[in-house]
Order: structure tokens, then C-alpha cells, then sequence
């Protein structure tokens, strides 16, 4: 087969021709839809950013604010803390007199257990006495 022979009508080639030149001009748009997207998602990103930026600024001033608006006043925690440690030496001394009048009474009775020679059902245990 010759390639030289072969007749082609004008109508074949001319359609041919305007789907090469129609698929030509789709690809382009593409191409130009394709950067066009590509700049416009930079710019939403460098806008992104720039909002986040402020947004996180804004934050750290407010939060600047709130520190300085609401200064640390130690006095009070100072005062309460002196409270507490007279409350805890009352008890503790309150303990002791306790702990005193506790042995007194076990020492007074292992004494009447002695003296009368009474009879437990318990071994006597030998409390803190005099």
C-alpha cells in the first residue's frame, strides 16, 4: 500500500484538523486553569498564615493583659499560712496534754491492778506510766 495513493476527502481532513486545534485550545485552557488555581492557593495560604499570625498575636497580648491586670499579692497566702501554723500548734499541744492525761490514767490503773492484785483476763501491758 502506497501512502501516496490514497485520496482523502477535504471534509475527513478538515475535521481532523478542528478536533487537533480543539484539543490544542482545551489543553491550554487547562493549563491556564491549573495556574490559575496554583496562585490562587498560594495566596490563600500566605493569607492563612498571616491571619493565624495575627490571631496568635492577639492572644498573647490579651493574655499580656490578663498577667498584668492580676498581679500576685504573696501577703495573703503569707497570712494564711501563720493561721495554719498557729492552728497546728494549738492542736499539737492540745495532742500532748492529751497523750499526758492518757498515761496518767493508764499509769493509775496498772498501779490499782498491782496493789490489789487484781486478776485480768488480758495480759497486762505496761503503758507509758510515771
Amino acid at each position: 500500500m502506497n501512502l501516496g495513493n490514497i485520496k482523502l476527502p477535504i471534509t475527513i481532513i478538515g475535521v481532523i484538523v478542528v478536533q487537533s486545534f480543539s484539543v490544542i485550545w482545551y489543553i491550554a485552557q487547562l493549563d491556564s486553569t491549573v495556574r490559575n488555581l496554583d496562585t490562587s492557593v498560594a495566596e490563600i495560604k500566605e493569607t492563612q498564615a498571616d491571619i493565624d499570625i495575627a490571631v496568635l498575636q492577639t492572644e498573647v497580648n490579651s493574655l499580656k493583659d490578663e498577667i498584668n491586670n492580676n498581679k500576685f499579692d504573696p501577703t495573703e497566702i503569707e497570712s494564711l499560712i501563720k493561721d495554719i501554723d498557729e492552728r497546728v500548734h494549738i492542736i499539737e499541744t492540745d495532742i500532748a496534754l492529751i497523750l499526758n492525761d492518757y498515761k496518767s490514767i493508764l499509769g493509775d490503773h496498772k498501779l490499782m491492778i498491782d496493789k490489789y492484785d487484781i486478776k485480768t483476763s488480758e495480759t497486762y501491758k505496761d503503758y507509758g506510766g510515771k
